[in-house]
């Protein structure tokens, strides 16, 4: 096994791991009637606009077995998403209706991002202007490849010029908020439902 930067033929894989993880780490095969919508949210974007920050731990075959991807600037990430990758998935994805949110399905509330993207709060950006995501499948956790996945993106950030990263995790992933701090990262906000945690680099 070793990591290696990620490629667009990468994509349907690496989808799939964004399911196997989607519930707050657990797997969420079955959830969605819609499973593409995790990965046109928090993979798609990144390989296809931020390529250069995008690794994957691979199998002896080559086949990934979890990711770690980012962007080196969040503020404009965001604004070429916008652009360059919503408008196109907001075509594919129905907008709930807002008088309804207190009915809408799982569905409707990952859809709502599509339609409504998350921002990073811009309060912390000067710190930690890179964001990144990081999902591996079961059986390659607690095994230091996330840790070795991490390393890489960092090294990647740093070279490019980045001063520090943030990673935006659900409230309810203790174990990820375990394993950002044993690798140096502290929670630098707290929102709804999600905790972020950053690095100087």
């Amino acid at each position: 096994m070793d990591i290696r930067l990620a490629s667009l033929t990468d994509e349907r894989t690496l989808y799939d791991i964004c399911v196997i993880t989607g519930d707050s780490g657990k797997d969420a095969t079955g959830i969605f009637d819609q499973p593409d919508l995790l990965g046109d949210i928090w993979v798609g974007p990144y390989l296809h606009l931020s390529p250069d920050h995008c690794y994957v731990v691979q199998s002896d075959d080559g086949v990934p077995l979890g990711y770690c991807i980012a962007t080196l600037d969040t503020t404009s990430f965001e604004t070429v998403t916008d652009a360059l990758w919503w408008p196109a998935k907001q075509a594919i994805y129905s907008k709930p209706d807002i008088a309804q949110k207190d009915m809408w399905s799982r569905d409707e509330r990952i859809a709502h991002l599509i339609h409504n993207p998350l921002r990073s709060p811009t309060e912390f950006l000067d710190e930690y202007p890179s964001h990144a995501h990081i999902n591996l499948v079961p059986e390659m956790q607690g095994k230091g490849w996330g840790k070795k996945l991490m390393q890489a993106m960092e090294d990647s950030l740093r070279s490019a010029g980045s001063q520090g990263v943030h990673l935006i995790l659900s409230a309810k992933n203790l174990n990820a908020l375990a394993f950002y701090k044993a690798l140096g990262y502290q929670v630098i906000f707290g929102r709804p439902g999600e905790i972020g945690v950053g690095k100087k680099l």
